[in-house]
């Protein structure tokens, strides 16, 4: 093992001033608020049920079961829009998540790593995109509302509080418990995570071949006793609701991802069994083992009682999101692992220089290929001859050589500024689309911070600490604009009024270009859209009805562009023909849209007077009664 070098000294006020500017430029470019969007918009909805109950509970997404029976997050939310109204009540959850997120880092990283070091994890955190799974379809920190964020902050503070307590008696474990169960109110899927940590640290750590052995039997037993129950809510999956399941949300198989999934995972994985074997024996080597434990296991568990078994409740639970708590757990401790491995020999300084590519190649087979190199390194480099091992050490210098002109040269061909915002300047969005994988911020936070603890360059410094407070500035106004936006403002809302009288309190409502506008403006069900249709691993009979309404409208709308993971979107984009195709279907109540059908609407909405600058017409397609 690694001799451990002697912890950095923390950073001077002044230093710490000029990594808390870095770390808010980096928040503001790489965590920028979206507002109502992906997954915000079923959990507006969940909110608003509880505010107007008479209408939308008939929603589709909502009368057959919805996630919404497992938290206690759609009554906080509803009583917070009560209050603030919903999207001001979104925009603060969504910060009030965020830093307590953050914070959760932070005492999870300061339990196990002196402050220099957990400094520059938590940094390296706010840096990363922090995907996991399949398609980046989830990340750590997510820029609009959902519960993810509430519960992941408790499991770190719980996790931070259990590794306070290691060796204590089991009564001292009663504050990390209440935090989980704190956690699993808000979104279990998320707090099983950490529960899974709470055991391996109570039990695990003591005896490992035990806790082992014990899940394991626990895990056959409950997939046995599922396994021959019948098919439906507590079996396995029917053939028409897998197939349902597997065409809308295809990852939550294994059988899914792509090797860019599986090479985020290599990464994660890498730098904790790395790390599990270099870092001093105590608190950070636990978090290391019980992490990739806790990942690798999620991972196993998915295979089996979902790939293989198609077991509904194991499948509803999703094991393989417990990644999460490996991606943090991981960029929390790598600076500490570089910072062991980086005061070794050659064996030590090659591991760290491959695992570092790895991590700027982020997530392609190079990154895979960085990642199992730099295992290789940490078990066999040592072995070498002298001269071999510098050969190889040479290899790992070209690797993050390599890895960071293709980096660099990604950034700059594959740039996304111009899909981003257009009313945002063109400066900021190119810095976004360059922030965005992580690596610039990182390594410029990691250079201030070595200025900061060396404090032999206290000019080199100033002069970040300076350019970060002006890029903070320049930034300000569209930060607090991205924050304070409002697409359904009260005047907004106030415009549909005369929309709304048309339409009765459950009368099923089509706006295809809009779908969260249903809810939001109109305070109506919606009756199809590709946002609802997310939610069908949760219900059997919202699944079957969503395919029955999607075939009703086969005629107009191919059900796969309802009912298949292909859309990039919620709102589509449907021809005059289309509609007036839907429409005649009579399957639904009225339909809302800007184009001109040829018929009388039964009310409009002129662009004077809509906030959205389009007028829109609201017909009616099923006669009333």
């Amino acid at each position: 093992m690694l001799a451990v070098p002697e912890a950095p000294a923390t950073p001077s006020r002044f230093g710490l001033l000029g990594l808390a500017l870095l770390g808010l430029v980096t928040w503001a470019l790489s965590h920028r608020y979206a507002g109502i969007f992906h997954d915000a918009g079923l959990y507006t909805l969940q909110a608003l049920a509880h505010l107007r109950p008479e209408s939308l509970s008939a929603d589709v997404f909502l009368k057959f079961g919805s996630q919404d029976r497992f938290t206690v997050f759609s009554p906080l939310y509803a009583a917070m829009s009560r209050l603030a109204g919903v999207e001001p009540a979104a925009a603060w959850l969504t910060l009030v998540f965020q830093i307590a997120f953050l914070l959760g880092a932070w005492a999870l990283a300061r339990a196990v790593l002196p402050a220099s070091l957990a400094l520059l994890g938590v940094a390296v955190l706010l840096a990363i995109p922090g995907d996991y799974g399949a398609g980046r379809v989830f990340t750590c920190i997510e820029p609009f509302l959902t519960p993810r964020m509430a519960a992941e902050a408790l499991v770190l503070f719980g996790l931070a509080a259990a590794l306070r307590q290691v060796g204590s008696p089991a009564l001292a474990w009663a504050i990390p418990a209440a935090l989980l169960i704190a956690a699993a109110l808000f979104h279990p899927i998320m707090a099983t995570a950490g529960v899974c940590a709470l055991y391996w640290l109570h039990v695990g750590e003591r005896k490992p071949a035990l806790a082992t052995a014990l899940a394991i039997a626990a895990f056959a037993l409950a997939a046995l006793a599922l396994s021959v129950m019948q098919s439906g809510q507590w079996g396995r999956f029917d053939p028409e609701w897998l197939a349902l399941v597997r065409d809308r949300s295809p990852y939550l198989f294994l059988d899914h991802w792509q090797l860019d999934d599986w090479s985020r995972l290599a990464v994660a994985a890498a730098t904790l069994l790395i790390g599990a074997g270099v870092l001093p024996d105590g608190g950070a080597r636990t978090l290391s083992r019980t992490a990739v434990v806790v990942s690798l296991g999620g991972i196993a568990m998915t295979w089996i009682a979902c790939d293989l078994l198609h077991l509904v409740l194991f499948t509803q639970l999703q094991p393989w999101r417990w990644q999460w708590l490996g991606t943090v757990a991981a960029a929390l401790l790598l600076p500490a692992t570089i910072h062991i491995l980086w005061s070794g020999k050659t064996a030590g300084r090659t591991t760290a220089l491959l695992l570092l590519s790895a991590w700027i190649f982020a997530s392609n087979p190079y990154a895979l290929a960085a990642a199992l190199a730099a295992l290789a390194a940490q078990r066999f480099v040592h072995r070498l001859k002298p001269d071999e091992a510098r050969w190889v050490l040479l290899g790992a210098v070209g690797m993050l050589v390599l890895a960071s002109v293709w980096r660099l040269a990604s950034n700059f061909e594959f740039t996304d500024a111009h899909y981003l915002d257009p009313s945002i300047p063109l400066w900021i969005r190119r810095a976004m689309s360059f922030s965005h994988d992580g690596a610039a911020p990182a390594a410029i936070i990691a250079l201030a911070w070595w200025l900061a603890v060396s404090r032999r360059f206290r000019p080199g410094l100033m002069v970040l600490a300076a350019l970060a407070g002006a890029v903070c500035v320049a930034l300000l106004p569209q930060t607090v604009g991205s924050w304070t936006a409002r697409e359904f403002s009260a005047q907004r809302v106030a415009q549909f009024t005369g929309l709304r009288r048309h339409i009765p309190e459950r009368g099923e409502v089509f706006w295809p270009e809009s779908p969260v506008a249903v809810w939001m403006l109109l305070g109506r069900p919606s009756y199809l859209s590709v946002i609802q249709t997310s939610g069908m691993v949760f219900s059997r009979g919202t699944a079957l009805e969503m395919k029955r309404r999607a075939a009703l409208l086969g005629a107009a709308i191919g059900p796969s562009a309802f009912m298949s993971w292909t859309p990039a979107g919620s709102a589509m984009a449907l021809s005059p023909q289309q509609l007036m195709s839907a429409c005649d279907a009579r399957v639904f109540d009225f339909l809302v849209t800007s184009a001109d059908l040829g018929r009388d609407p039964v009310a409009n909405l002129p662009a004077a007077s809509n906030a959205g600058g389009r007028s829109l017409r609201l017909y009616r397609c099923k006669a009333a009664g």
